[in-house]
């Protein structure tokens, strides 16, 4: 810059040497550092006729009077030789303002010239620096380096503006390579020169130049791979996906191969494989950050003895590279296929000092899930010398230092073994040399759709036999995510379950089920058994247009001597209902549910509990009790024994029912006649609505319809198909609300034409046509109502009505006066009891007087009665 470089006013600044007691006036402002290779630079600069002494610069430091003009600038030009770059480091810095405002003064600092003469309106500035805070190392891009400082103030100074160090370094770790384009940091690598180094950004470790684009190409010779690590690394992060500065690595000689990683911000330990022997470095920058960013250094190296990767891969589908490792594999499914994996160079000697992970991957999507089960053909993974390399006995007995195959399962132990092979943790870990025949091979079974397995080695084996390493083979199978014996192909969704307790559900619950779904459960007893099933959850897809679209069927499983299968249906539920709890029939020890989803929606689905134990003695109880409070309770009810009428309720109505009832009743009429069952009262948990019925936890079942609620409207007469009608009353056998239960009433009838109910024993119903026993009219229960609304057999009962409360009113009549005549009587004796105990007083006091002769001195104590005086009353 020529009009900085002339010595135009120069500042004038007085220093004060207070021991020596005298004054000199220094001139030097710009300045040129272009003769020493090192040296210290400050502002204000001492005159290089000034003898340097720490005197004269204390006695500076410790001036009051130290002074600058305002609207000030100095201009320090530092030029290094060729084949040098200028280095600066600030140990002081204290101006005006601050980072965010450097407005009265602040230091400019241009590192990109290639000139000493340059305009400041047209250079890359590459940082304005105020305050206290001292810029960060810098180096310059060529051999030029020029800071210039701004002053508007005109204030009094204490110390030293700023001041520093400056050394000429040189270049040739920046040049690292043959350049490309002669662009100033983009060059090829070529393993041909140097097989092993290290590549530095443009001025590392000094703050890099903005808007800048560098390229580095390695190349190496065909059968090599590359390993890049970056000791540090420090460049500006902008965001999750580095959208302003950043370093991109690209797996091949150019950027439409694709990117192993993309990096930013401060980095640790980032070590990165090629899969062949080419890879490029992009590194760009924009904006200058306020953190100054130093770049980065990367140390690389060219060899053949990384894992050979296409013999690793073995041109198998859905088998990959992950991209930046040495070795590390995922295993894709494409729908139940079945994939092999090996350790590096097997069946041959396995390298040392590798780690090799496969990341198994079944299908995971709304219609696909997959599970991963994994079958070793062969492990021989041989640990240090003096440990025996026979295979333990179970995998708590395995110790693996130096070489070890592990397989995590659980979520939490594959995230740890791709987080860091350092602290990886498996679920089993197996070495040495394990028999063809040991359950140490197999199978292991992924818990969801992944799995990982890891291979490792630090020593070399001292068992030489063939083969050595492992090899594994990998099945992909369909998932439902239910537990239980799985029955049929992989493919297919029938399991048996014979355990005394359990549960099973739809397909992934509680994800969604997939569409097109067709489930069969098989729970299976013993003779004398029975099975309750009941239900967690419950929702099925319900669409408006279709009926039923999504069902849960559940079959009783008849079986005859020869074994052959019967079903019968028991019930069906849909989406919009919630089944109540179901017992097997009677003497059914087996029973299938089947679900079956359409191809248009889908909804969690349903988690079912199922209990297998001893089967009840009788289908119903033989005896009737009303007034039994038994789980098992119910009876069969004979209306030719009974009479015509009765009820039923729940245990303890119409205190609250217990947890796991089971009641079961049979009304059976005479022949040619049908029951009526009429609901007079109910609370049962639960509620009946137009979209379905929800019986969760307690049901009533007549006839294999279910009710519950505590609404009566819903619940119309039910007449029976023939003379006899089932009941039964479940409840769920851990928990309940316990609502007060039901009285149902019941009513035997007949269903004739009209003369043939026209005799005195029988009442024709008016609207519902019953035929009924006479001695059920005007008894207070409605007993026509069926269809229709009947009550025609309580109508026209007024005599009666009036008969019976004039014989109230008679009887109310005499007992009134049978108390009154007892309460006189009661009163007259009183009274002539009261009068003679007044007289009897009487008759004492006037005795006592008479017999007194005088007053005695000294009382006497009280005469008892019959001591001293007896009385006689007539």
């Amino acid at each position: 810059m020529a009009a900085g470089r002339k010595q135009r006013g120069l500042c004038a600044v007085q220093v004060a040497r207070l021991r020596h007691h005298f004054c000199a006036t220094l001139y030097v402002c710009d300045h040129v550092f272009d003769k020493s290779s090192e040296g210290t630079f400050s502002l204000p600069l001492l005159p290089p006729s000034l003898p340097k002494s720490p005197t004269i610069e204390e006695a500076f430091n410790q001036s009051t009077n130290a002074t600058f003009p305002s609207n000030i600038q100095c201009i320090y030009t530092f030029v290094a030789g060729p084949g040098q770059r200028v280095k600066l480091e600030f140990d002081e810095f204290s101006l005006a303002g601050s980072s965010e405002n450097c407005q009265i003064e602040y230091v400019d600092i241009y590192s990109e010239l290639k000139s000493p003469d340059f305009n400041v309106l047209s250079s890359a500035l590459a940082g304005r620096y105020c305050g206290s805070i001292a810029p960060q190392i810098r180096i310059s891009l060529y051999n030029i380096l020029v800071i210039v400082f701004h002053s508007r103030s005109h204030t009094q100074k204490r110390r030293f503006l700023f001041r520093g160090r400056y050394s000429f370094i040189s270049d040739a770790k920046y040049r690292v390579g043959r350049p490309i384009d002669s662009q100033p940091c983009s060059f090829i690598v070529d393993s041909s020169t140097k097989e092993r180094g290290e590549l530095y950004s443009p001025t590392y470790p000094g703050s890099y130049p903005q808007n800048f684009f560098c390229s580095y190409l390695l190349r190496g010779r065909k059968g090599q791979r590359i390993h890049v690590q970056f000791p540090d690394f420090d460049v500006f992060f902008g965001g999750e996906h580095c959208p302003y500065d950043s370093v991109t690595i690209f797996d091949g000689p150019a950027s439409s191969y694709p990117i192993i990683k993309k990096l930013c911000g401060l980095q640790q330990k980032v070590e990165l494989y090629s899969f062949g022997h080419e890879l490029l470095i992009h590194f760009n920058t924009t904006r200058p950050a306020k953190t100054d960013p130093r770049g980065f250094v990367m140390e690389y190296k060219f060899t053949s003895d990384f894992v050979n990767l296409i013999d690793l891969l073995d041109g198998q589908e859905g088998v990959t590279h992950i991209r930046g490792t040495e070795c590390d594999l995922r295993v894709k499914s494409n729908r139940e296929t079945t994939h092999y994996i090996k350790s590096p160079n097997y069946p041959n000697a396995y390298p040392v000092n590798t780690t090799c992970t496969y990341v198994i991957d079944g299908l995971q999507g709304e219609q696909h899930l997959e599970k991963a089960i994994l079958k070793f053909e062969s492990i021989a993974v041989i640990n240090s010398e003096g440990i025996e390399s026979t295979a333990p006995s179970s995998p708590d007995d395995i110790t693996c230092p130096s070489a070890w195959v592990g397989v995590a399962i659980t979520e939490s132990n594959m995230k740890a073994v791709m987080s860091s092979t350092d602290e990886s943790v498996f679920d089993y870990t197996l070495c040495e040399r394990i028999p063809a025949n040991s359950p140490l091979l197999g199978p292991y079974i992924s818990e969801g759709p992944r799995m990982t397995v890891q291979f490792g080695s630090t020593n070399v084996p001292s068992d030489n036999l063939s083969p050595l390493g492992f090899k594994a083979q990998i099945d992909f199978k369909t998932d439902f995510g239910i537990d239980g014996e799985e029955l049929g192909h992989s493919n297919e969704c029938m399991f048996r379950f014979t355990g005394s307790a359990g549960f099973f559900n739809s397909p992934r619950y509680p994800a969604n089920y997939p569409l097109d779904a067709n489930c069969t459960y098989l729970i299976v007893g013993q003779p004398k058994q029975e099975i309750l099933i009941y239900f967690e959850q419950f929702a099925l897809a319900n669409e408006e247009n279709k009926k039923c679209a999504d069902w849960v069927k559940i079959y009783d499983v008849y079986r005859d001597s020869s074994g052959k299968e019967d079903l019968v249906l028991q019930h069906q539920y849909c989406g919009g209902s919630f089944p109540g709890p179901v017992v097997s029939s009677f003497g059914v020890h087996e029973m299938r549910v089947i679900f079956n989803s359409d191809s248009d929606e889908a909804a969690n689905g349903f988690k079912a509990f199922y209990l297998i134990r001893k089967s009840r003695a009788e289908d119903v109880p033989s005896k009737f009790d009303d007034k039994s409070s038994s789980t098992r309770c119910g009876g069969v009810i004979d209306a030719s024994i009974v009479g015509v009428t009765g009820s039923i309720t729940s245990p303890n109505f119409p205190v609250k029912y217990a947890k796991n009832e089971q009641c079961y009743w049979l009304i059976k009429a005479r022949e040619n006649h049908k029951i009526l069952l009429r609901a007079n009262e109910m609370e049962i948990e639960g509620e009946m609505k137009p979209s379905g019925i929800q019986c969760q936890n307690a049901v009533i079942r007549v006839n294999g319809e279910e009710y519950c609620g505590t609404e009566l409207h819903p619940i119309l007469p039910i007449l029976s198909n023939n003379n006899t009608l089932r009941i039964s009353f479940i409840t769920n056998p851990e928990k309940v609300n316990g609502l007060q239960g039901f009285n149902f009433t019941w009513t035997e009838v007949k269903v004739v034409e009209e003369q043939h109910c026209s005799t005195e024993d029988l009442y024709l119903c008016t609207y519902s046509k019953l035929c009924i026993s006479s001695t059920l009219r005007c008894n207070g229960d409605v007993n026509c109502g069926y269809g229709v609304v009947d009550d025609t057999d309580e109508q026209h009962c007024e005599r009666k009505e009036n008969s019976t409360d004039m014989t109230v009113l008679i009887a109310g009549m005499v007992c009134a006066l049978m108390f009154t005549a007892l309460v006189l009587f009661f009163c007259f004796v009183f009274k002539k009891k009261l009068e003679r105990k007044k007289k009897s007083k009487r008759h004492s006091e006037s005795a006592r007087r008479q017999r007194e002769p005088y007053r005695q001195q000294k009382p006497l104590h009280r005469a008892h009665a019959g001591e001293y005086v007896k009385l006689n009353f007539p």
